[in-house]
């Protein structure tokens, strides 16, 4: 049982250092070298009339080792599966969060540091570009994540540049005090950051 803890601790060590390949391929010599030494062993040992039953004790020894690594990596890639879904499920949460968070800064500003009406166009014109850079930066964000195949990204969609930037602009525009309008930006934001974020998620995992 000596061989299957080594064997073990091989295991969580190349898997921190190193790949989950490299941590099957090690595994594997391992256990091939120990099997080998262990008839190198026994063919010395029967020379010296040793019961042929203890090779076949070493190899059925081994075999058990085979099985319960099997059981380790099957644990071990699972656990990194769950960990590796739950951070990409975060990921795509903060970069939505981070998505609302500058839209309603920048749209908070306009309405406190802005004569909205002189520079109605200009303004219309920075929101539709402020929104779509801020889009690209979420989809550049999200392009490095893939799970089963999908790259997260993909799930975005172009349509809720607009969606955004027209209840954006239409809010700005309302005619009602400073406090109603930033309350509203960012109560409608969050419903669309929320709305959003259940929406890439479910078509990712689900």
């Amino acid at each position: 049982m000596d061989e299957f803890k080594t064997i073990n601790d091989l295991i969580t060590e190349t898997v921190k250092q190193s790949s989950y390949i490299t941590a099957i391929i090690s595994s594997v010599i391992f256990i091939i070298y120990t099997l080998i030494v262990r008839i190198f062993d026994v063919v010395k040992s029967k020379n010296k009339d040793k019961p042929l039953l203890e090779m076949a004790s070493a190899i059925k020894e081994n075999t058990q080792n085979i099985v319960k690594l099997n059981e380790v990596l099957d644990e071990t890639f699972k656990n990194a599966e769950k960990r590796k879904l739950r951070q990409c499920e975060k990921a795509i949460e903060c970069a939505f969060k981070s998505f609302g968070f500058k839209l309603v800064q920048e749209s908070t500003a306009i309405i406190a540091h802005n004569n909205i009406n002189v520079n109605k166009q200009l303004i219309v014109d920075n929101i539709n570009k402020l929104v779509s850079t801020e889009y690209y930066n979420l989809y550049s964000t999200l392009s490095i994540y893939e799970i089963k195949g999908i790259t997260i990204s993909n799930k975005l969609k172009e349509e809720w540049i607009k969606e955004v930037s027209n209840t954006i602009i239409n809010i700005i525009y309302d005619n009602q005090d400073t406090i109603t309008r930033v309350t509203l930006i960012t109560n409608r934001l969050s419903i669309y950051i929320n709305e959003y974020t259940t929406y890439v998620v479910s078509k990712t995992f689900n």
